[in-house]
Formats: C-alpha cells, sequence, structure tokens
C-alpha cells in the first residue's frame, strides 16, 4: 500500500513501541546482527523506528531503505542523522554483497513478488549474513484487535500471508532457517490508548478496510473500552524468523 503524509505523521502515534519492548526484541535480534564495522539494512525502514535501536544494539552501521517519500521524511525529521534511500524491497539498490544482516520489521505482507524480495536479499547479503524478519505469522485470532477488525485479516488477505510460504520463497533463493522466537509486546497500557492508537489508523490491514468497516470496529472498541470490558495492558505477541545465507 502506499503511505501519504497524513498517514506517515501518525505512524509513530500509532506504532510506536516502547524502550522496554525495542530492547526485548534487540536481545532477540542480537546474536544475528553484526559488530561495530559490519553494516545492517533496515529494510522497509518507515519512519525509522527500529534504525536507532539496532545501531545501539550493535554498533554497527545502519542504512534505512524505505519507498514511501512521505516515511523518509518523517524519518528525517525526526532523526536528522539517520542514512536513509529510497527503495523497494523487491528492487533493493545496493551493490552485492555490501551488508551482513537485514532486518525487515512487518514488511512481507507488503511484498508483491516474493521470489524478487527474495532474490534481492540473497544479492546483498555477504555469505553467513542473516535476514531478520519481524511480523505476526501466528493465527490471526491471536490478534488483540481481531475481535473488532475481523475482515482486516480475513483469510487470503495479504496480511495474512504464511511463514512457510516465505520460507520456500527464501530456501528456493539459497537461504536456511535459522531460529524463530515468540517476543511479547504491551501495544497499549490501557484500553484508552489502544482506542487512540486504532484512531491513527496507521496499521496497515486498518487502512485497507472499508470505511464502514473500521468505524464498526472502532465504535465497539471504545464501546468495550467505555464500559471496562477491555482492560489494559493489552499484549500482543509477534514472531522473529531468521534465516542465513550459507557460504558458499
Amino acid at each position: 500500500m502506499t503511505y501519504g503524509f497524513a498517514m506517515a505523521a501518525g505512524y509513530d502515534r500509532g506504532r510506536g513501541l516502547r524502550s522496554r519492548d525495542l530492547e526485548r526484541w534487540m536481545v532477540a535480534a542480537r546474536p544475528y546482527l553484526p559488530s561495530a564495522g559490519g553494516r545492517i539494512l533496515d529494510l522497509g525502514a518507515g519512519t525509522g523506528r527500529f534504525s536507532d535501536a539496532l545501531t545501539r544494539a550493535s554498533g554497527a552501521s545502519v542504512i534505512a531503505c524505505e519507498p514511501s517519500a512521505a516515511m523518509r521524511a518523517v524519518l528525517h525529521a525526526n532523526r536528522p542523522g539517520a542514512r536513509a534511500v529510497a527503495g523497494a524491497a523487491e528492487a533493493v539498490p545496493f551493490r552485492a554483497g555490501v551488508f551482513d544482516a537485514v532486518w525487515a520489521s512487518q514488511v512481507v505482507h507488503h511484498i508483491r513478488d516474493l521470489p524478487a524480495f527474495a532474490a534481492g536479499l540473497r544479492h546483498v547479503l555477504r555469505p553467513e549474513g542473516h535476514v531478520l524478519l519481524r511480523g505476526g505469522f501466528g493465527p490471526a485470532q491471536e490478534l488483540p484487535l481481531y475481535r473488532y477488525f475481523p475482515l482486516a485479516w480475513a483469510p487470503g488477505s495479504a496480511a495474512l500471508l504464511p511463514l512457510e510460504r516465505i520460507a520456500g520463497v527464501l530456501a528456493d533463493a539459497g537461504f536456511v532457517p535459522v531460529d524463530q522466537v515468540q517476543v511479547e509486546q504491551t501495544f497499549a497500557e490501557t484500553a484508552d490508548e489502544l482506542v487512540e492508537r486504532v484512531r491513527a489508523r496507521s496499521l496497515s490491514p486498518l487502512a485497507a478496510l472499508p470505511d464502514e468497516a473500521f468505524e464498526q470496529g472502532l465504535a465497539e472498541l471504545r464501546s468495550d473500552a467505555a464500559s471496562g470490558a477491555l482492560t489494559g495492558p493489552i499484549v500482543e505477541r509477534l514472531d522473529l524468523a531468521v534465516f542465513r545465507v550459507p557460504h558458499t
């Protein structure tokens, strides 16, 4: 999907992570990140919310790659020192073998050509390099918002790309699976905070919904928050799937 400037401006409000949750992700990722002197590609970086964390966790140089001009504008405004380039996940604009790791957070459901994506990852990674995919690869029913917006994660939707399919495409490109871990994060501390985050409509499955379906789900969410039927903290569990380029 295309992120306009209005959505990009509210992206961090709806999708921002607390520092403790960022640290949980970096603890899970750190064994597969290069050390100082290495290079990490933050692919589909959005507003760059993980770029700084990746730098702190590893000491490596991080380059953000993001196709949306609106997202890059917010990234540069919020993180003036960040290195960011324009580029799509299916056609990464880098030379062969220049990165030690690729971090791709909630990117794969946006990709229309998975084989091109896998080939691009293989192209930019050095031997023994890792690709780290962050996303919700489990059953949609386990997501905190599913009960309010089931149409957003209906069978066949792009938001439900199975990890098995992704792994198969990566295997065809020469990758081997290394690890899959689940990381718990707080989506909202309170029900009211969850309402405000949802109102931003920065989650792509919600942005893709018909307005009527979104407003109906939001009304039900507000009702549960007001009545006390929904209380915080609202916790979600996402996956980190790691693959490696074997040494040849």
